[in-house]
């Protein structure tokens, strides 16, 4: 009989084949029981006619296992969504896997963001990957340039080019993962695109129309805050991401066309002085608390109605107020100086491991993945698909803002990281990992010394680049 087992880290991170050690530590000792000592020759002969059958069937699971008829995956699964919601439909969508593909066998397990990185390259370095799994948004290039751990999916790839499934894909969203070497380590099953809201309230009592500029941006947040010194321009709190989408928005970004970190050069450094002339060395529009909050509060604090501007996801609106959702916006993306509108993405992949013995059903479970990712986002995943065909489904025009928004900062506007670089690289997955850029960003908001954070940021960014090459 073959089981399949589903495990789960809840709190700490349990290992697939530690648990499956366990269940077989526990299932010898009962069968070591003092009764055996007292079988009558019927029972002993029944019970060698029980072994014989355990026998033959695990001779035809062998037998299965070398003809290719019976395969196992091990799949981790990040927490990309409520734990209500989410893992019931990443299994159910597992079963439906299954169900279509007898044979093979997908155990399940949903690992917690917690070190995630040294989760997976702890079991790389153990030889104890999985098969298959999700993971940060950059952790396929860090994996690849670490150990050489990812495989390489061009042939799926090409499938998808020949039979026109890549062209579901949004512009340029599939290459997203292909690296310098001209393999494609991971196959985009989400986008985390970060949008502006406002609050047509706010602007409104301090009489402040809509910005359609970042010079009016800034301008706005400033006389809201003059208007009310209770009530912020920005709510901000917990990430690096303005700091990351201001240097794009100014046609720059914190990397050059070769990859190289550009923090301190004049564009970027540009940004950086804008971003800071609203924290506390300036006007004071960003909420103080901005170096301690965690985005969800600076989201609470957007919808108690204490700031004008919050940047977050297009599926914000579940964590708004009825109230709130009256009177919050999706803000059109700003112009710089130079008439450019842009804004950064980030993208959630899937990949394989070059240590599985079944890269063809790895392969098979990613395409099913990648095709399926709608019950995904009705399972509360958070994000955009980079699909069509999903992305154009009907249930997501009832979503409160999450059209619009997906659609006014989505690619093009959206850029990745690396929006002047040609291929995504190694050093990505480090700082996504790091507290540089977040360092960087208190410093902007708490009024130090822009340039010489700058020089410190771009002298860590570009050692984590030597360092990935």
């Amino acid at each position: 009989m073959r089981t399949h087992l589903r495990h789960r880290a809840t709190g700490r991170l349990v290992a697939g084949a530690a648990a499956l050690a366990l269940i077989g530590l526990g299932l010898s000792a009962c069968n070591t029981s003092d009764d055996a000592t007292t079988d009558t020759p019927d029972e002993s002969t029944s019970e060698a006619t029980d072994q014989q059958t355990d026998t033959n069937e695990n001779t035809d699971e062998a037998d299965d296992a070398q003809t290719g008829e019976a395969v196992t995956l091990e799949f981790w699964d990040m927490a990309w969504g409520p734990a209500e919601t989410y893992p019931a439909a990443a299994e159910a969508l597992v079963d439906q896997f299954e169900a279509e593909n007898p044979g093979i066998t997908v155990n399940y397990t949903q690992k917690t963001w917690d070190n995630w990185y040294q989760t997976f390259a702890q079991a790389v370095g153990a030889d104890s990957a999985p098969d298959v799994s999700t993971g940060g948004g950059f952790q396929p290039f860090g994996l690849q340039a670490d150990a050489d751990a990812i495989l390489p999916l061009n042939p799926l790839i090409e499938q998808w080019q020949s039979d026109g499934t890549a062209d579901d894909f949004t512009e340029g969203m599939l290459d997203y993962y292909l690296d310098a070497d001209g393999n494609y380590l991971a196959v985009p099953w989400a986008t985390d695109i970060r949008v502006w809201f406002y609050r047509t309230d706010v602007l409104e009592a301090a009489g402040v129309d809509v910005p359609t500029t970042w010079e009016e941006f800034a301008a706005a947040c400033d006389t809201v805050h003059q208007a009310d010194s209770s009530i912020y321009g920005v709510a901000d709190g917990g990430t690096p991401h303005w700091t990351f989408a201001q240097g794009i928005a100014f046609g720059s970004g914190m990397f050059d066309e070769e990859g190289n970190a550009a923090i301190n050069s004049p564009r970027e450094l540009e940004a950086l002085e804008y971003i800071a002339s609203m924290g506390e060395g300036g006007s004071g529009c960003i909420n103080p608390t901005a170096t301690t909050f965690t985005q969800d509060e600076a989201i609470e604090m957007f919808n108690q109605g204490q700031a004008a501007f919050v940047m977050d996801s297009p599926s914000i609106a579940p964590r708004l107020s009825d109230e709130s959702l009256d009177v919050v916006k999706v803000l059109d993306p700003p112009a710089d100086d130079q008439g450019n509108k842009l804004g950064v993405y980030f993208v959630n992949g899937i990949m394989g491991y070059n240590s599985t013995e079944h890269p063809d059903e790895v392969m098979k479970f990613i395409s099913f993945w990648s095709e399926h990712g709608r019950d995904l986002f009705l399972g509360g995943a958070s994000g955009v698909s980079p699909r069509t065909s999903i992305d154009s489904d009907p249930m997501f025009d009832d979503a409160p803002l999450y059209r619009e928004a997906a659609e006014k900062w989505g690619a093009p506007v959206g850029q990745p990281l690396y929006a002047l670089a040609s291929f995504g690289f190694a050093a990505l997955n480090t700082i996504d990992g790091d507290t540089t850029m977040l360092d960087l960003e208190r410093t902007l908001f708490s009024g130090g010394d822009v340039a010489g954070a700058a020089d410190t940021a771009q002298e860590k960014v570009q050692q984590f680049v030597d360092e990935g090459r």
